[in-house]
């Protein structure tokens, strides 16, 4: 590998979020000793796992690459320090690379399909959890910015055809909360035939088996639909709209940070700390 200019660093870097991607970045920060290379070089490293730059070759752009990853797995940033033996990278007697790790996320995008009143308790939760809202209607008088706000981007019109223009990508989520259960069909189709990373939709368990049936005879493999959220929401006897939407905005956080490994049930049930404080057979 080698050198890779800060304008090719900045225009990968644009083109994976685009693509919904993310990126792990390694930008040497501090040098020791004869290093192979300057203060301010960065090496990449993309979704399909190949990296882009150099920090010299060898070892080095190997502890680089690994670092990356973790940053990417763990989902943070931090700084490491790269140790290079004499002769392991081409133009070093031996150094050591101060580098700062980051990854990188596209923000995520929330599509809301179908704007009544779970949708629009739903967007004000969702305004709050660093989504980018869209909201879709075929209803103008629902689809009305007055209700939904300027952190939300309302879109008129036919609410499959819609989802297909924006394609969903793997920054993506979509809701599918509209009025009735041809609609609520036709956006899960077009839902789960894009690369959404969540597709969730509301219902009762009568109407969602009708709808897999037919999605299946469609041709729609049985294991996207598996994938699909729905029943949505996480159980906690929600009645309202409000309370329907907070249910579905806790599954929403559940499943973003997944790798905390959020069980969605009362933190109360896992530590039992009365009984630390007092057993009962003490």
């Amino acid at each position: 590998m080698s050198a890779i200019s800060p304008t090719a660093v900045y225009e990968a870097i644009q083109a994976a979020l685009r693509r919904g991607e993310r990126v792990g970045i390694a930008t040497v920060v501090k040098t020791i000793g004869a290093a192979p290379c300057d203060i301010g070089v960065r090496m990449l490293l993309h979704a399909d796992g190949s990296a882009s730059g150099s920090f010299g070759g060898g070892r080095a752009d190997e502890q680089a690459i690994k670092a990356m990853q973790q940053a990417l797995q763990e989902g943070r940033s931090f700084l490491t320090h790269i140790h290079i033996d004499p002769d392991e990278a081409v133009g070093s007697c031996g150094a050591t690379l101060e580098v700062f790790v980051e990854a990188i996320s596209p923000e995520p995008r929330l599509i809301i399909a179908g704007a009544g009143h779970v949708a629009q308790a739903l967007a004000r939760f969702a305004a709050d959890l660093d989504f980018r809202i869209v909201v879709i209607d075929d209803r103008r008088d629902l689809a009305d910015p007055r209700t939904f706000g300027e952190r939300v981007q309302l879109v008129f019109g036919d609410i499959a055809q819609t989802i297909r223009e924006l394609r969903p990508d793997a920054s993506t989520w979509v809701v599918i909360v509209t009025r009735g259960h041809r609609l609520d069909e036709e956006a899960l189709r077009a839902a789960v035939e894009s690369e959404a990373a969540y597709v969730g939709m509301i219902g009762s368990a009568g109407k969602i088996r009708n709808i897999f049936r037919n999605l299946l005879k469609a041709g729609i493999p049985r294991e996207r639909l598996e994938q699909v959220h729905t029943p949505i929401g996480l159980d906690i006897g929600a009645v309202t709209p409000q309370e329907i939407a907070l249910s579905i905005a806790a599954e929403l956080v559940m499943t973003r940070r997944a790798g905390t490994k959020g069980t969605g049930v009362p933190l109360k049930t896992l530590h039992h700390l009365i009984e630390e404080v007092a057993p009962v057979n003490a």
